[in-house]
């Protein structure tokens, strides 16, 4: 069904594609030719409990306001039903690094999604019942605090311009040009998971641009969505 109005197709459209959690492999490079290989291995005893278990860090409920401007494919006299879903495309908690200690109970919280609406109407007082699709988008970015103590193990450096190893020149004079080092490391953090529990919706359409028929193409909505997000992490107990 072509749109006859001038909404504008693409301003309205939504990607239903979820980014994912799966990170794209490496570009394949060359490897380099190594030579004798030595390694030792030994059991490290760590601090904590024996047992990895889920841990809920915190339910988060969440309050966010959208307006939004649809235009519908053709001229409607009256809606008779609306169904309504949310979906999120990104929920991603970010955890605030601590001042002290290895946990934080606060951690920026970034979600996006879309309220995807269903709207079935009437072009008069007799004839068939349309429908018509529609993504409205939403976002929220909030720090969250008063969680529960989320492990963060560290930063990592992986850069060789930081901690570098010289070495002296045979002159005396300076570092040595062909003969230096560095040192690197890294510590990786679980993450924070996060899935959508439950979520409510409250709006109020207001049709406008009629026509002398009484008729409506466009709707304003305000919607309030309600929703609650579970927090969680790998973490040993």
């Amino acid at each position: 069904m072509s749109r006859n109005c001038g909404c504008g197709g693409s301003s309205h459209s939504h990607s239903h594609s979820h980014p994912g959690k799966s990170c794209p492999p490496m570009q394949v490079c060359d490897t380099a030719k190594t030579h004798d290989h030595f390694c030792t291995a030994t059991v490290t005893t760590t601090a904590g409990g024996t047992t990895e278990v889920i841990q809920i860090i915190g339910d988060v409920t969440v309050n966010t306001n959208v307006e939004a401007d649809i235009c519908l494919p053709s001229s409607a006299h009256d809606i008779k039903n609306i169904t309504k879903n949310v979906y999120l495309t990104q929920c991603k908690a970010i955890p605030v690094p601590p001042t002290s200690g290895s946990s934080t109970t606060s951690a920026n919280l970034y979600i996006e999604g879309y309220v995807h609406k269903n709207i079935q109407y009437s072009e008069g007082c007799d004839g068939y019942v349309k429908d018509y699709s529609v993504n409205v988008p939403f976002k929220c970015y909030q720090l969250v605090t008063g969680l529960r103590p989320i492990f963060f193990r560290g930063f990592s450096q992986k850069s060789s311009q930081v901690q570098e190893i010289r070495e002296i020149a045979e002159d005396g004079m300076g570092s040595d040009r062909c003969s230096f080092g560095s040192r690197h490391f890294e510590f990786f953090n679980e993450p924070v998971e996060c899935r959508l529990l439950n979520h409510t919706i409250n709006e109020f359409e207001f049709p406008h641009s009629f026509d002398r028929w009484s008729n409506f193409e466009k709707l304003t909505e305000k919607i309030t969505i309600n929703f609650t997000v579970r927090l969680t992490q790998l973490q040993r107990t």
